[in-house]
């Protein structure tokens, strides 16, 4: 994880994207710059310490729950209060502070063939709209924090601003950070003019909006607004702010409704208590990675096919399925597993780019395997059953690493590459005896929730407490400073999310008051209302909006869309989820643009150019496999039917 501006080195500070020499930058080095940077790395130290304090005490919280309803039959009324303060906090305070490490992934397609001059004028026009979205949102934001602290939580009666009063300090925050990087990496000969031309186009939306003559009707707005946001993400602008923008843009030039819609919906974004296991799975997902879990699992895998045509590019197929049953980030898999088998990759002789094909490809397949995020996500905006999700989502994942096996084999064999010997039953028994923890935990976790033993939160806390005991008591593979850092590293991962999913709810809200839901029902009806054509027009849809909004947004805004259209057709809403995520997961890892598929070669060291090409057959049996699991419903339904009958 790439490390917070100010706590690096100056010479590292000056080879960050679109930076200049430290004594070239708007703010000279010396002793009131350094205290600034001193205070600044003090508040993001403070911050992160609130927080990993908030995530502690919030798993307590949710264990606490567990304990009192189980053995005392009494549920804790106010935790979901709780709950929505620990989820608000770390959204935006989260966020914030993600902003400033740099978690928030980008587009570069487009900005990496520009020349260093023009790369570093996009990187300062891409911070000043960050400091504009949040200066505006957080301006309005005290708005609604004024109106909140007339009322008082139901069961706490805790004052309601207290709940609201992270999204202003977060995009505060937000904002200070964008000042600090635009004042330390820019010089001010380079900032002064992209100032000028960003000063000019707001200054061009701000008075459209005061003069209502020349208001835009929804139509033209929206498509004024889903252009700008389109180029934006593809200059480089991180996805959520993008989305900010994006709603106030629209609600500026068409005066559809007041500012304040922006910041009460991006709050309220976070307000679903089935949101809160978003931080413990992640958190459960780096407890088990760093802990050593996916060397084992690794381990495991090379016994059962490490001896097949393509063993090592098997063992990544393998390992895929299984460690995506521990993390519900298929990111942090993609790390986890490509960090353990790269160097073994390339002694093996297999080329970088083939291991980064295959491990793109494995993710992508393995999105419907629970814990999901998107699963997750998807079910806090869809009345879908969480725990159904979960069992169904095994067998698709199953279907489509089947076929990437099999083309591991067919091109290992075209390529003549060797296979390694058949493990011994002795290796066999050490690694399944490794492996036996570890695959206990997905297996309580699905049984656990589609039974209704416990909520998914209840699940998510129990599998990082199964977590640290794995890692730190049996494995003692991490220790107190380990931890530490381990919490940090999900509170910031999480905030990233949770921030996208806060702002794709805003952008969202923005899309229905633009009338798009009725247009697309119009757009299909004039198709012919065909079912297939429905099928395979969100195949598509999906693959491209998922390439270009990390996922996550692109289920948040199209999933209350689009399933209400494939339950008119009489399509499965479970099948239909299952569509969905396997097409927005080929999206995040389709070059050149996928996020997902940078980080893949990254991760193998990797060129953009040749992995893309090595890309090409993996691409296409994805899309295979998409389109078996969309016209055989059998293989999404079969596991739910199966045990529905039990």
């Amino acid at each position: 994880m790439p490390e917070p501006l100010a706590l690096l080195s100056d010479g590292e500070l000056a080879h960050l994207p679109g930076s200049i020499d430290p004594e070239e930058s708007a703010v000279k080095r010396g002793p009131v710059a350094d205290r600034i940077r001193a205070a600044l790395n003090g508040l993001d130290y403070a911050f992160r310490a609130i927080l990993v304090i908030a995530l502690v005490l919030q798993l307590a919280i949710v264990l606490t729950g567990i304990v009192s309803r189980f053995w005392f039959d009494e549920s804790l009324l106010w935790a979901d209060e709780a709950a929505k303060l620990f989820l608000s906090l770390t959204a935006f305070v989260g966020g914030a502070l993600a902003f400033r490490a740099r978690h928030h992934t980008t587009v570069e397609f487009l900005t990496g063939k520009f020349s260093p001059q023009w790369r570093s004028s996009f990187a300062i026009g891409i911070d000043l709209l960050v400091l504009v979205a949040a200066v505006v949102v957080g301006y309005v934001s005290l708005d609604l924090l004024s109106i909140s602290a007339t009322s008082n939580t139901p069961i706490l009666q805790i004052n309601a601003a207290w709940l609201v009063l992270p999204l202003t300090v977060g995009l505060a925050l937000t904002a200070l950070f964008a000042v600090e990087r635009l004042l330390y990496v820019y010089a001010l000969r380079a900032v002064v003019p992209v100032a000028c031309a960003v000063a000019l186009l707001v200054g061009l939306v701000y008075a459209i909006s005061v003069v209502p003559s020349l208001h835009l009707d929804n139509g033209a707005a929206l498509g004024v607004m889903l252009i700008a946001f389109l180029l934006a993400v593809l200059l480089g602008l991180p996805v959520s702010f993008a989305m900010l923008l994006g709603s106030l843009t629209f609600l500026l030039i068409s005066g559809v409704a007041p500012l304040i819609a922006v910041a009460q919906n991006t709050f309220d974004g976070t307000s679903n208590y089935i949101l809160l296991t978003l931080p413990f799975f992640i958190w459960a997902g780096l407890i088990m990675e760093k802990g050593g879990i996916s060397l084992r699992l690794v381990r495991f895998a090379m016994t059962l096919v490490g001896h097949m045509r393509g063993g090592l590019l098997q063992v990544v197929v393998l390992t895929i399925y299984m460690v995506s049953g521990i993390s519900g980030s298929k990111i942090a898999d993609v790390v986890a597993v490509g960090s353990v088998l790269r160097r073994e990759l390339k002694r093996q002789g297999y080329r970088p780019e083939q291991g980064a094909a295959v491990l793109a490809s494995s993710a992508a397949m393995s999105e419907t395997i629970p814990p999901s995020l998107a699963m997750l996500v998807l079910g806090s905006v869809a009345p879908i059953s969480i725990g159904t999700l979960f069992i169904a989502g095994l067998m698709p994942a199953a279907v489509i690493a089947l076929l990437l096996m099999v083309l591991n084999y067919v091109l290992s064999r075209r390529d003549n590459m060797a296979s390694a010997p058949r493990a011994t039953s002795a290796e066999l028994l050490r690694a399944t005896g490794g492996a036996v923890l570890p695959l206990v935990m997905p297996v309580i976790m699905v049984i656990g929730i589609r039974f209704g033993v416990a909520t998914p939160t209840e699940v998510s806390s129990v599998a990082v407490l199964y977590g640290l005991i794995l890692a730190f008591v049996i494995y003692r593979a991490v220790d107190l400073k380990a931890l530490y850092q381990i919490a940090v590293e999900s509170c910031l991962l999480a905030g990233m999310v949770l921030f996208i999913i806060a702002a794709a709810f805003s952008f969202a809200w923005t899309l229905t008051a633009a009338n798009l839901p009725s247009n697309l029902a119009m757009i299909l009806h004039s198709l012919g209302d065909n079912r297939t054509v429905f099928i395979l027009g969100s195949i598509v849809l999906l693959i491209v909006v998922g390439s270009l909004l990390e996922g996550l947004p692109a289920l948040i805004i199209l999933g209350p869309l689009l399933m209400p259209i494939a339950g008119q057709y009489g399509i499965d809403i479970i099948h239909y989820s299952m569509i969905m995520i396997l097409a927005m997961g080929v999206g995040i890892f389709i070059p050149p643009i996928g996020i997902g598929f940078y980080v893949s070669c990254t991760v193998s060291e990797s060129r953009l150019e040749a992995t893309s090409r090595a890309m090409l057959p993996y691409l296409a049996v994805l899309i295979i496999g998409v389109l078996v699991v969309a016209f055989v419903p059998w293989f999404t339904l079969a596991v739910p039917r199966l045990i529905r009958g039990h």
